[in-house]
């Protein structure tokens, strides 16, 4: 089948969303302000980033970007593996080493490439991966890359988790064996039970557990160290991703281990290392001014947490189903996909930047307007968001009653039984 036939019916889908004007997606924001940006002429509040810190303005990150692009220039010129390595991708591999608590780090351009490189490295055909169906997108895609054999567990499931492992293990034997989570998921704001996973290796000693940390990193624990540190088990973690395009203020990604050797061979085999250009000067450095922040001002994610319950509180008393999570995303379930977009159009007529989640991201007529809010959010940004949620509520019917009544959310699978991966 040509190209063009194949992509026809989604591209008409597409075209068709585009059409009705609620097409949400790919927004071109003209200006920043953190917690305000500008679409269209528009001052909107900034209701779905994932800068949970608000780092991306503060002046000292900036300076830091400035001063490396002063000393470094705008782009690194090649690869880590050739000629684009500079000093500053040491000093930032041994300083997120330390902070996640792990011996060293090997530092990739995005979070994307991260975990596709890097689990194609660790992982062989013959190994066996335990997947938690919630896993992001470039998990999946670096498990596939593997050509090792999958197997998936009801999300957040440590049980099932168990009781697939126990079953492959025995059909299995000799294979090595990898659980993979995420530490906060990005589209259900769940946390992983880290603290139940990990007590699978009184079982099974030699699995290996894979941590991706992306919505974790900065967040959670002490000093915003991350989702192992929060549960006290990061030496129980082998291997922790993490990314810096959240909380850090920059792009990129990394993987830490205390096993230096598997690392430098990593370092050596990670494809999508050797074969992309290294990140830019001014982004690790970014980062590196985030590492100091971080471990100089926890009250930076203490705002984020007193942000967090005062949003919640304000969510629940307007009755929108939300859940208690203890992340910085707070999904509000809606159901249609319908719905959804129209009710993210109507909230950018309010003011207010809050896009939809629809299937495949989620399940079907599962639809959400994911929320995530910052440390850098005042009361009266909080405040204009909840009165446009409250009148939205309202208007389409999203309160908590109304979505059980209309019963668009019974069915937890999505068509063919495909297991979501979030974007």
């Amino acid at each position: 089948m040509k190209i063009a036939e194949r992509i026809a019916p989604y591209m008409k889908q597409v075209e068709g969303v585009q059409q009705t004007g609620l097409y949400a997606y790919f927004q071109p924001v003209s200006r920043s302000m953190g917690p305000v940006v500008e679409v269209d002429g528009k001052e909107l509040v900034m209701a779905g980033s994932n800068d949970y810190l608000g780092l991306t303005h503060d002046p000292r990150v900036v300076e830091r970007a400035k001063d490396a692009i002063d000393r470094w220039g705008t782009g690194p010129g090649g690869s880590r593996f050739l000629s684009g390595n500079m000093t500053l991708h040491d000093e930032l591999e041994e300083r997120l080493a330390a902070f996640v608590g792990k011996k060293k780090a090997v530092v990739h351009t995005t979070g994307f490439l991260t975990n596709l490189g890097s689990i194609k490295s660790l992982m062989q055909p013959d190994d066996l991966i335990l997947f938690d169906k919630e896993n992001h997108a470039s998990i999946m895609e670096g498990c596939k890359a593997s050509r090792a054999r999958i197997t998936y567990f009801a999300h957040n499931d440590a049980a099932e988790a168990h009781r697939r492992l126990a079953s492959a293990m025995e059909k299995y034997p000799e294979a090595s064996a990898f659980l993979i989570t995420e530490g906060v998921f990005s589209m259900s704001g769940d946390v992983a039970v880290l603290d139940q996973l990990v007590k699978l290796k009184e079982d099974f000693p030699e699995l290996i557990v894979y941590l991706d940390d992306a919505h974790g990193l900065g967040v959670m624990g002490s000093h915003g160290r991350g989702t192992a540190n929060h549960f006290g088990v990061t030496d129980k973690v082998d291997f922790i991703m993490g990314t810096f395009s959240k909380a850090m203020a920059s792009i990129g990604g990394f993987i830490a281990s205390d096993n230096e050797d598997v690392l430098a061979f990593l370092r050596n085999d990670s494809k999508t290392l050797i074969f992309s250009a290294a990140l830019p000067a001014a982004s690790a450095a970014a980062v590196i001014q985030c590492i100091d922040i971080l471990e100089k001002e926890p009250e930076r994610v203490e705002r984020l947490w007193e942000v967090n319950r005062k949003v919640r509180k304000g969510l629940k008393e307007i009755g929108l189903c939300v859940d208690d999570n203890d992340s910085p995303i707070i999904p509000i379930y809606v159901g249609s996909e319908l719905k959804a977009m129209k009710i993210s159009r109507e909230l950018f007529a309010r003011g207010v930047f809050a896009l939809p989640a629809v299937y495949p991201a989620v399940p079907w007529n599962h639809a959400l307007i994911r929320t995530a809010f910052m440390s850098t959010h005042e009361d009266k940004h909080i405040e204009k968001v909840l009165d446009a949620l409250s009148d939205v509520a309202r208007k389409y019917g999203i309160c908590k009653q109304d979505v059980d009544s209309e019963g668009a959310m019974t069915s937890p699978e999505q068509p063919g039984g495909t297991p979501p991966t979030a974007p």
